[in-house]
């Protein structure tokens, strides 16, 4: 008999990061955008076509335009900017990619405002930009696509002037009315996307938006912290975070405070700062909790809690898994949706289970089973292995073999081979300790065809 606690493979979910943040199918399908000409006197930049949803009509794009400009004179960066601007919204893209490619390009012109820009990075932050938008043609056209890239590369091999007089924003002004009447509307962005009546509490506590300097100067800072964690400067983006949380210092706009230590736990967990990662969750959790954000709390919560997990620290790590399952078990109430409670009582009853806590395991994953009947077939997979890992735990061997299969089941409904595989794995040693020869021989039989 093989005597010993069965530890999951299977790690806590990353946690969906909210409708809004998430890349949604392209609504209006691209043409090959290497339609364009080059001229014999200038470099001409290629065209893209879009085509309106449900129409055949097109519209030519009125972005990647050449700077019409003697080449004696140099390329004013406002200019450069101004055409970006105008190719995102030739393609329509996304928000997402609008968002992203925006910042990029508020960080290049923040930079420009400088007397000595720092040329080099202005280069790097606009391919940086144009491999975004360039990610959202490749998609929209399932090929690859680099049109904007090399409108750039041919763009960089002029003379620029990288001086800029006012900040690039890419928000219409808002007219003399609405500035008058309405002083006290928090912006789109800072809108909160579900009912208003849920986020009462949010609305309470942040009354007023923030000015357009300080929300250009927040995502400028925070665009350029996420570089230079790209590049490898972890002190230097943390920095710019510590920046961030200085500038919304008084200002009452916890939801601002809750992204900003969210992205500074992730960068110190890239960076191995376990425990400067989780005070950051932590920070996180108690901002989103004071702008009534409890979907957003909880990501904290479980992203602190699974570093725990990681480091031994189960006490902490069970105590934040039982709050993230409370506030899920809230949302679900309100919304219906209760795939995200089936997610995070997974994640507490395998960190049960590594405790050692097979009988709370069962009992929390079964009730994961009860609420899991919306969740994709993988993530039901990883339910049922791990509760058939802790009735295995219990000497249930036929609540156990039970579970097994319906996480075979799954797996093979979402069709993951590493899935169906790892089941398969764990029941031919369920077999083994349950004294059940001939079935352990077929699970290993199984095994060889599907490594074959």
């Amino acid at each position: 008999m093989v005597s010993r606690v069965y530890t999951p493979l299977i790690t806590p979910y990353n946690r969906p990061q909210g409708a809004g943040q998430n890349r949604g199918p392209v609504s209006s399908p691209l043409d090959d955008p290497s339609g364009g000409q080059k001229s014999a006197t200038r470099q001409a930049l290629p065209q893209v076509d879009v085509q309106a949803e449900g129409s055949n009509a097109r519209r030519s794009s009125v972005g990647l335009q050449a700077v019409q400009l003697d080449r004696s004179q140099k390329i004013p960066l406002d200019a450069v900017l101004h055409d970006f601007r105008n190719t995102i919204n030739a393609l329509g893209a996304d928000d997402q990619t609008r968002a992203e490619v925006g910042a990029y390009l508020r960080v290049v012109s923040l930079q420009g405002t400088k007397d000595q820009p720092e040329i080099p990075f202005i280069k790097q932050t606009l391919r940086t930009a144009a491999g975004a938008l360039d990610q959202y043609i490749s998609k929209a056209l399932g090929q690859p696509s680099q049109v904007v890239k090399e409108w750039v590369d041919a763009l960089l091999l002029q003379d620029i002037d990288f001086h800029t007089d006012q900040p690039f924003t890419d928000e219409p002004a808002p007219s003399a009315k609405t500035a008058a009447d309405t002083p006290s509307n928090p912006a789109p962005e800072q809108r909160d996307e579900r009912d208003e009546s849920v986020d009462s509490k949010a609305q309470s506590v942040e009354t007023s938006p923030l000015s357009v300097t300080d929300k250009t100067r927040l995502k400028t800072l925070i665009e350029q912290a996420k570089i230079e964690q790209q590049a490898g400067q972890p002190g230097a983006a943390q920095s710019r975070l510590q920046e961030a949380l200085d500038l919304l210092d008084g200002k009452e706009h916890p939801e601002w405070e809750g992204k900003v230590w969210h992205l500074r736990g992730r960068f110190y967990d890239k960076s191995g700062e376990w425990e400067q990662a989780v005070h950051a969750y932590e920070q996180a959790a108690n901002r989103f909790d004071a702008a009534g954000r409890p979907e957003k709390q909880a990501q904290g919560l479980q992203a602190a809690a699974s570093i725990l997990e990681e480091h031994g620290q189960m006490t902490q790590a069970l105590n934040y898994y039982r709050q993230v399952v409370t506030l899920d078990e809230q949302n679900a109430a309100q919304t219906a949706d209760r795939s995200l409670l089936a997610r995070s009582l997974n994640d507490l009853g395998s960190a049960y289970l590594r405790s050692g806590d097979a009988g709370n395991a069962v009992s929390t994953l079964e009730a994961a089973v009860r609420a899991g009947d919306q969740i994709p077939p993988k993530a039901a997979s990883d339910i049922f292995s791990n509760l058939g890992a802790a009735h295995r735990n219990l000497k249930n061997f036929d609540q156990a073999e039970q579970a097994y299969r319906q996480s075979l089941q799954a797996a093979k409904a979402g069709r993951d081979k590493d899935r169906y595989t790892s089941t398969l794995q764990q029941m031919t040693t369920f077999y083994i300790e349950a004294n059940r020869p001939e079935q352990a021989m077929k699970a290993l039989d199984r095994l060889r065809q599907l490594q074959a």
